[in-house]
C-alpha cells in the first residue's frame, strides 16, 4: 500500500550504523538525544511503511480503523499531525484489542496476542527501528529469536555443533562435548515480565526521559477484552512491534549469566571486535576444559531456552552432570524471578541427557549412533507428532465437504501449506525421507478424493483428467488442473546449512579494513571444526 522514499531509507540506515558503532565501541554509554530521530519525519514514514507492509495491515485495534482508512488523506498528512502530537506531548496510546488465537495441536488452549491501533503501531515501528541497532551491539551471539538476520534454523544449527562429539584420548574416540540440558520453559513470559526490572534494563542503554515515558505509557495501556477494561500491571503484549525487542531486553538477563564463556567483551579489557571477542570466548572455554572446570552454555531463541552442562571426565560423570544441572536449573529460576518477575514451568523446564531428545524449536535434538558408521553423532530430526499433525491437515482439506471445489482451488490452498512446512524442516537429519513419505500420502489422498469426487469415472480417465507427466527422465506423474500442479515435497533441496548460510549478514555495521564484519559474532558456521560444503542437491544423509 505504500512504500518509503530511497532517500528516507538511506538515511534510517545511516542513522542505524551511527548508533550501532557507538553502542558497540562504548557498552557503559547512555543515549540521551534520540527523540528527535525517533518523531522524524523520515522515521515516521519508514515506520508507515513498514506497518502497511505487514500482513497484520488489515486488522484493527479498538478503534476500529485499518492501514487502508489511516492513509485515505495521505502519508505526509497523517505522519505530520502524527508527529505534532508526539512532539506536543499530547499523544497518548490507546489499550490493545485482546484477540485468542488456538495453539497448533493443543485443543481447547489459546495464546492471547494484543493487537494495537495502526497509529500506535506506527510510534511503535518507529521507535523499535532507532532503538534497535543500540540494543543489537548488546545482544549475545547465543540469542536467535525476534533479530534481524537470524532464525530458527542458525540457533538449531549452533545447538547441533555445540552437540557435536569431539575426538578425545590417543584411540581419538568421540565422546560427548555436554553430557545434559537444562530444558527451560517461563509461564507466560509475555504476559508476566515486570515492567520495573525490564526499565531498568532499558535504561542502562536508553536516557532520553520522553523516549522512555513513551515506552512505559505502551506497557501500561491497558488491554480491552470482552468488553472491559484491563490494566496491564506486567508484561508486553505479544502482537505489538515493539514487544519483541523489549522481550529481549528482558530476557538477555539469562545471557548475561553465562557472559564469561559466551561473549566476554568487557573483561579484563574491553574488546569491539567480534572476531576478538569470539577468540577470548572459545579460549576460556577450551582452558575450562583443560582446567576440568564445569561449564554451561546456552542457546535462546526468544523465551524458549537451552543451558547445555559439561563436566569433567571421570567417575561417575554423568551422576555430577545431572546434579549440575539441577542446580542450574535452580539458580536460573531464582534469578528470573529476582530480575524479570517470571517463574519457570516446573513440569516443562526439564533436566535431560542429551542422548536422549530434546524438544527445541519445533525438533527433536539429541546425540545418537549414526546408522551408517556408528560413530556419535548429534542431529535434529522431524517430530513424528508433527508429521501427524500435517497429515491430519491434510486430510482435512480433502473431506467429503470440498467435494464441489475444483483441484485447482484445493491445490492452491495446499500447496504453500507444503512448501512452508518442508523448507522449515528442510535441514532435519532425515528430511529427504519424511517427504518421500508424505508426498506419497499427499499423493492417495488427492486420488481418493478424485474418486470419490468423480464415483462414476473409472481410474485410467481419472489420470487422463488430472494426471501431469513430470520433467524429462520421470516415468511418475502427478496430480494437477490447468496451469495448477501439486507441490512435491521431494523437489525441495535438504541438508544441514552451510557456514555462509548461517553468519548473520552485517545490517547495520559498515565494512572497513581493520574489521571485515563488525555485526559478525561467534556463529556455528565460524566455530572450529565446522562441516564443510558437501555438494549441491539432496544430501539424503
Amino acid at each position: 500500500m505504500y512504500v518509503a522514499p530511497q532517500s528516507d531509507k538511506d538515511w534510517l540506515l545511516s542513522e542505524q550504523r551511527k548508533l550501532y558503532t557507538r553502542s558497540m565501541g562504548d557498552p557503559g554509554y547512555v543515549f540521551r538525544k534520540l527523540w528527535g530521530l525517533i518523531t522524524d519525519l523520515q522515521c515516521l514514514r519508514i515506520g508507515v511503511a513498514r506497518v502497511a507492509a505487514n500482513k497484520g495491515r488489515r486488522t484493527a485495534g479498538v478503534d476500529g480503523i485499518t492501514v487502508r482508512k489511516i492513509l485515505v488523506d495521505g502519508v505526509d498528512a497523517f505522519v505530520a499531525q502524527l508527529r505534532a502530537e508526539l512532539r506536543s506531548g499530547t499523544y497518548r496510546p490507546k489499550p490493545v484489542r485482546r484477540v485468542l488465537i488456538p495453539k497448533p495441536g493443543q485443543p481447547g488452549k489459546f495464546r492471547p496476542l494484543g493487537i494495537p491501533t495502526v497509529r500506535d503501531r506506527v510510534v511503535q515501528a518507529a521507535l523499535k527501528i532507532i532503538l534497535e541497532p543500540i540494543f543489537e551491539a548488546d545482544f549475545y551471539p547465543t540469542s536467535y529469536g525476534f533479530r534481524p538476520g537470524r532464525s530458527v534454523h542458525q540457533a538449531l544449527e549452533h545447538l547441533r555443533v555445540l552437540l557435536r562429539p569431539r575426538k578425545a584420548g590417543p584411540e581419538g574416540k568421540r565422546r560427548l562435548t555436554y553430557q545434559w540440558a537444562v530444558e527451560g520453559d517461563i509461564k507466560g513470559c509475555f504476559d508476566n515480565i515486570d515492567h520495573h526490572g525490564l526499565m531498568l534494563r532499558f535504561r542502562r542503554r536508553v536516557g532520553d526521559p520522553k523516549v522512555n515515558r513513551l515506552v512505559v505509557a505502551f506497557l501500561k495501556s491497558g488491554i480491552m477484552a470482552e468488553g472491559g477494561f484491563l490494566r496491564s500491571e506486567t508484561g508486553t503484549p505479544q502482537g505489538g512491534v515493539l514487544s519483541p525487542l523489549l522481550a529481549n531486553v528482558a530476557l538477555s538477563v539469562i545471557d548475561e549469566r553465562y557472559e564469561r564463556v559466551v561473549w566476554p567483551r568487557r573483561r579484563p579489557t574491553l574488546l569491539t571486535d567480534p572476531a576478538a571477542i569470539q577468540k577470548r570466548a572459545y579460549r576460556r572455554r577450551f582452558d575450562d576444559r583443560r582446567l576440568g572446570r564445569d561449564l554451561c552454555m546456552p542457546v535462546r531463541y526468544a523465551d524458549d531456552f537451552l543451558i547445555l552442562v559439561s563436566v569433567s571426565p571421570g567417575p561417575e560423570q554423568q551422576e555430577r552432570a545431572r546434579q549440575l544441572a539441577l542446580r542450574e536449573k535452580e539458580d536460573l529460576a531464582k534469578l528470573l524471578k529476582e530480575k524479570m518477575g517470571l517463574a519457570l514451568s516446573e513440569t516443562k523446564t526439564l533436566v535431560t541427557p542429551v542422548t536422549e531428545r530434546i524438544r527445541f524449536l519445533g525438533h527433536h535434538v539429541c546425540v545418537r549412533r549414526h546408522p551408517g558408521h556408528g560413530t556419535l553423532v548429534s542431529t535434529a530430526v522431524v517430530p513424528r507428532d508433527r508429521s501427524q499433525r500435517l497429515r491430519e491437515e491434510i486430510k482435512r482439506r480433502f473431506e467429503g465437504a470440498t467435494f464441489r471445489t475444483s483441484l485447482a482451488d484445493r491445490l492452491e490452498a495446499l500447496n504453500p501449506m507444503l512448501r512452508g512446512w518442508g523448507n522449515f524442516y528442510r535441514h532435519a537429519w532425515g528430511a529427504a525421507a519424511v517427504f518421500d513419505r508424505l508426498d506419497h500420502y499427499v499423493w492417495w489422498t488427492i486420488f481418493r478424493w478424485l474418486q470419490k469426487k468423480h464415483h462414476r469415472v473409472g481410474k485410467r480417465r481419472l489420470v487422463q483428467m488430472y494426471g501431469r507427466r513430470m520433467r524429462a527422465g520421470k516415468s511418475s506423474f502427478t496430480w494437477g488442473e490447468g496451469s495448477t500442479t501439486l507441490f512435491r515435497m521431494a523437489s525441495i533441496s535438504v541438508g544441514p546449512l552451510m557456514p555462509w548460510q548461517n553468519a548473520p549478514p552485517p545490517l547495520f555495521a559498515v565494512k572497513s579494513a581493520e574489521s571485515p564484519v563488525h555485526n559478525e559474532r561467534c556463529t556455528p558456521g565460524s566455530v572450529r571444526g565446522a562441516q564443510k560444503p558437501t555438494g549441491a542437491g539432496r544430501n539424503r544423509r
